[in-house]
């Protein structure tokens, strides 16, 4: 069986005194899961951007081309708000990633269903 190709990317709002630690942090997280599961990180990139647009990310670009070119199976995030807070612009992207054959995995929530009625079973229960 092929090791899945895993991507690491981590984000922070904001800079800070404390931005890099937390980026550091985020991205020691994900090396651990990606290891624990069996993942080879094939790359990692961070920004420190709000999370509320997709545009002047650089490190999420980053990852971007690598998806587009095949060389990505996962992208790795410590929870989703890291990749953007903004649900439309979300949903947009997972449906992106899906048609990229890439998974989602979080830190703290393992592989997210990126299926249209997983997102509707889990708005109705909230």
């Amino acid at each position: 069986m092929e090791q899945k190709k895993a991507w690491i990317y981590c984000r922070v709002a904001h800079n800070g005194p404390d931005s890099a630690e937390l980026l550091a942090a985020q991205r020691n997280r994900l090396e651990t899961y990606a290891k624990e599961h069996g993942f080879e990180v094939v790359g990692t990139s961070s920004d420190i951007a709000s999370g509320l647009k997709f545009d002047h990310r650089p490190g999420l670009l980053e990852f971007h081309n690598e998806a587009v070119d095949g060389d990505v199976d996962i992208l790795l995030i410590c929870d989703l708000s890291r990749l953007g807070r903004d649900l439309d612009r979300n949903l947009q992207y997972w449906y992106l990633l899906r048609d990229l054959d890439v998974s989602v995995h979080t830190a703290n929530s393992g592989e997210v269903d990126l299926s249209v009625a997983a997102m509707l079973r889990k708005i109705i229960e909230q």
